[in-house]
């Protein structure tokens, strides 16, 4: 009975705690399922989200890839994936300023690299140095804590858009413009033809999350860049959290407790369960 008794509390526990990871909101750096400043459910809506390998099996002349913010590592694989993509005339845009992406880059050949080091402007920003502006054009980016693209060996290489002449690499990050650390203006997204495609590298992760996606003209950048391509999110490069790794799980487990074969199991278990209890029953009843 003991047993019994414990069964439906443990039950109840194990059921409320899944009710809450399911609900309790995702706040990841970068994840479309985060509806805060740091997150891109803004846009989950636009268009598709794929691992690296299912986005470069997509059609390269209706797709766009956008990797933003990697922190997981590439691999020769994954760069052999990408080249094809972009040989068969697809659009690779990429957003990282710690450097991560650099593996990727060199694996492809790409004559650029991201700087990782902090850019910094005290006159063009968005209420701080470490908030500059980049131009677009005659148009403005709104940049956070962003770094820069060095593509100074790529003579083929299109500046899309760099920093202001006021800006500088703050090599130290002390929030000053010491004597010898670089001063701009530095490319922050650039564009190169590779094979019959276009990688585009941005050197700001944050470009497209939610809280910048409509600061300056960081939107109408996007959808320039994509043109009629349908954007297509590479969810696999980033570190899981505890939170997202446990919602991924019971996904899992609802999926396939949802198919039809282990829902007709159960009732049919169930069924059976049912028909045994009421034999015992009944024979319980004849000893009386």
């Amino acid at each position: 009975m003991r047993r019994a008794e414990l069964v439906l509390p443990l039950a109840l526990t194990s059921a409320t705690l899944a009710l809450v990871t399911v609900l309790y909101p995702v706040n990841a750096d970068f994840s479309l399922d985060n509806p805060y400043w740091n997150g891109m459910s803004r846009l989950k809506n636009l268009g598709l989200a794929a691992s690296l390998a299912e986005a470069c099996a997509l059609d390269p002349r209706e797709h766009a890839l956008l990797l933003v913010g990697p922190s997981k590592p590439f691999t020769e694989g994954d760069a052999r994936a990408v080249e094809s993509f972009l040989a068969k005339g697809g659009l690779v845009a990429v957003a990282d300023d710690f450097g991560t992406a650099n593996q990727l880059l060199e694996a492809l050949g790409a004559p650029v690299k991201i700087s990782g080091s902090l850019l910094a402007d005290p006159l063009f920003n968005l209420g701080a140095p470490q908030l500059p502006a980049a131009f677009w054009s005659r148009r403005r980016l709104a940049l956070n804590y962003a770094a820069t693209v060095n593509a100074s060996a790529c003579e083929a290489c299109e500046i899309l858009a760099e920093s202001s002449a006021f800006s500088y690499l703050d090599l130290n990050l002390n929030g000053k413009h010491d004597p010898g650390e670089p001063a701009g203006p530095f490319p922050v997204a650039v564009e190169l033809r590779m094979g019959g495609g276009r990688l585009v590298v941005v050197s700001d992760s944050s470009l497209f999350i939610n809280s910048m996606l409509d600061r300056e003209a960081n939107g109408e950048f996007l959808l320039q860049l994509l043109a009629s391509r349908k954007p297509v999110l590479v969810v696999d490069r980033w570190e899981e959290t505890p939170l997202t790794r446990a919602k991924g799980i019971l996904y899992s487990v609802w999926r396939v407790a949802s198919s039809p074969e282990v829902k007709y199991s159960l009732a049919a278990l169930a069924f059976a369960l049912s028909l045994d209890r009421g034999r015992r029953l009944a024979r319980a009843n004849k000893r009386f």
